[in-house]
Formats: structure tokens, sequence, C-alpha cells
């Protein structure tokens, strides 16, 4: 779905240590909100939505204000090789009346669940801001030999509920190249327009004179794409599996799914380090206007433990996959990352010569941490963030540049 811009190359950071492993993940009683968006290589404002998704939600660019926000995209069309059989998400919901649109939690804002692009970044910080009727944990084990991921979805109810509420599940892949061909090419309206084009998001359009077919991975890579849905039942695709019915406080149930992640698919490679798991617990009402996500969580592929060890034999790193973006940074950075046990988290700054000119801690009941920092105070130069959690430390560089 989303651009890998070559200006957001440097954002792309791995996890530092040759042991990783994220077997369980868990909202932790904090929101997290699901942006769906409706896509296709032959849509030529679709990168102008992907633009809107890197530079206001996801923390990339320096106006984004969601680290939580988790996103899905669906991509349509028969000439698009990443469009999922029947297309369930654009042509089954009713949603999505052109393209690029979306969703957010599948809830209204304000009086429409499909939305256009502008409006993504508003609607994920209604979401955001309300706190949630259940917790979305999950385990996930990947077998890198047989190429099985085995995932079980936890649902608890943290509010009573009245009615239906269905689990669902995720694969969806990163980093899928414009380049390989017929069916991955994006086309670009942006890329023809003039100097001055403005993009949704508010910023410049990051393709203008790019050209009509965006067939250059380091201008634009596909991300966040629905490979597989994991609902199982005969009524359950985007509608998910049956898990509650007037759920009390207290209340819970986990689904067991398997998923034997080929080698390609339709041409572009499937590999690991790209892949994630979302999971989530949403409701099902009788219209589809009142099926909106509860909440969710995700995990990397590429973190996973192929069988949970026993604690005599290793132990689960209380960090994974720490990034700092932007980087170079102007006004504020990101710090993100995963917690294996969500508990308070210490973030501490360091300039060239040691000396400390940060230092903050912050509460983490969500495995999915993220802060903003402002460095509006930092002189150009190389700095070092430190960041600490239940006895582990990872420590990772990054440059201020007004």
């Amino acid at each position: 779905m989303k651009v890998k811009s070559i200006l957001l190359s440097a954002s792309a950071l791995l996890i530092a240590g040759t042991v990783s492993a994220q077997s369980k993940v868990t909202t932790g009683g904090v929101k997290h909100v699901l942006v769906e968006e409706g896509t296709g290589t032959w849509c030529q404002w679709c990168p102008d939505g992907a633009q809107v998704i890197q530079e206001r939600i996801e923390p990339y660019g320096t106006n984004a204000n969601y680290p939580k926000a988790i996103i899905a995209s669906f991509h349509n069309g028969s000439s698009d090789k990443m469009t999922i059989a029947t297309d369930p998400f654009n042509n089954g919901t009713g949603y999505i009346t052109g393209f690029p649109m979306g969703t957010v939690d599948r809830a209204p804002y304000p009086t429409n669940i499909g939305i256009s692009r502008g409006s993504w970044p508003a609607a994920t910080g209604a979401r955001s801001s309300l706190t949630p009727n259940f917790d979305v944990s999950m385990v996930c084990l990947w077998d890198s030999v047989t190429r099985v991921l085995s995932i079980k979805i936890k649902a608890k109810t943290l509010v009573a509920g009245t009615g239906n509420y269905r689990i669902n599940g995720y694969i969806v892949e990163d980093s899928i190249s414009s380049g390989l061909g017929s069916g991955f090419g994006q086309t670009s309206a942006s890329g023809l327009n003039n100097p001055g084009s403005m993009s949704a998001s508010g910023s410049p359009s990051w393709f203008i004179g790019k050209g009509l077919s965006l067939t250059n991975p380091t201008v634009y890579s596909h991300m966040d794409v629905v490979r597989k849905i994991l609902a199982t039942t005969a009524t359950g695709g985007i509608w998910g599996d049956t898990a509650f019915t007037n759920p009390a406080v207290g209340d819970s149930i986990e689904r067991s799914y398997t998923y034997t992640m080929p080698a390609t698919i339709n041409g572009s490679t499937c590999y690991p380090k790209y892949s994630k798991v979302i999971g989530m617990i949403q409701k099902y009402g009788a219209t589809t206007a009142d099926r909106a996500i509860e909440n969710c969580i995700e995990a990397k592929v590429r973190l996973m433990w192929k069988t949970l060890p026993s604690t005599n034999v290793a132990t689960l790193e209380p960090m994974q996959d720490i990034q700092i973006y932007p980087n170079p940074a102007s006004s504020r950075i990101v710090v993100k990352g995963m917690l294996q046990n969500p508990s308070d988290v210490t973030v501490t700054i360091y300039n060239v010569l040691g000396q400390q000119v940060f230092a903050n801690q912050y509460k983490a009941g969500s495995s999915m941490f993220g802060e903003f920092i402002s460095v509006d105070n930092l002189s150009n130069g190389i700095y070092f963030v430190n960041v600490t959690n239940e006895g582990g430390s990872v420590t990772k560089q990054f440059t201020v540049n007004r």
C-alpha cells in the first residue's frame, strides 16, 4: 500500500543483536487503531493516499501523530496482482465508493465509514482517544523450515458489551517492489503534476516529476499489503470468526490459526523480514454500520520464535525492533519498538561527548511502544538514544539537521 519514498530510506532501521523473539504481543489496556485502505496499482491518486498515511498517521513524517495505528492495505482490480480473490474489503463491505478511500476502525467519521484520504488522520486521532472495551493479545510462532505460521489471537472484555463480537486476523506484507513487472507498477497522477502540487497530507507531493508509472522501488514500494484473511468460518472472511455474545467484564476467548506462507505470491517474494500479523476483535452488528473494530495488535514475523523456549534454554528479549525516525530529524523524533513484557520504558539521549541532554520515563501498557520526543532544543549534530526496559537496553544513533 504505502510508499517507501526514497526520502524515507533512512527510516528503515533493523533490530540490533543476534537473538530476537516476539512470541507474544498485547494491547495492554491501550487503544490501537486499524486503518484499512482501499488502493490499486491502476489508481493514479493512491500514491497520495500512501503519502498521507506515512506523513500524517505513521510516524515517518514530521506531522505524524499515531505510532499505535496499524495499517492494512487492500488492493483492488484484476490487473493488480496483490488483490485478494473476491476483494472482500473493497467489494464486500459497501464502505468504498472510490479510490483511494479507507476506513478507520470501520467506525463513522463523522457520519461516513468509508472516508477519503484527507480525513484519515483526524479519524485516527478520534479513535485513538477512546478507552478500549477489549484487550487483544496474540502469540505467533514461525517455522522457517515448513514456512508455517501458528497464530493464537485472544480477546478479553474490559467493558461489558451488548451484541455479537468476532475475532479476525490478517497476514500483511511490506516492501513489495513496484518494479516486479505487470501488476505491480504503480500509476501516479502526481508524477505528472507541476512542482507546486500538494499532497492531501499538507506537504508537497513526493512524486512530482517521477512520471506516470512508478516502477522504481527506491521511489515506490507497496506497504502493508493484505495477503491473507485468517477467518475460516463460512460467514467469516472480512467479518471474522464468532467470539462473544453479550460478553461480561473479564470474559475471554481465543482462536487459533495456521498459515503456510508461500515462497512467492504472484511473483513477489514473500519473505518473513517484511511480513506481519494483525489480530483484532470486532463488533458484528446486523448492518455494516455496526461492525466497528474494537481493538487490534500487530506482530512482525521476522521476530518470532520457531518454538517457545523454556526459561533454562533462552530468554525473550525485553525489547525488539527499536526504531528512531525521522532520521535526520529537525523538530522531533519518534522512538518506537515492541516490548515483550509491557512495563516502564526509560529513554535517554546523549550527545557525542557522552553528556545527557534528555531523559524521561514512560508508562507502557501495550506491546507497541511509541513516543514523540522534541529535539527543538538540540543543536545540529549526532546523538544517541538509549532505551531501557526490564533490564534490557538498546542504543540507536540519530542526527539533528535543520
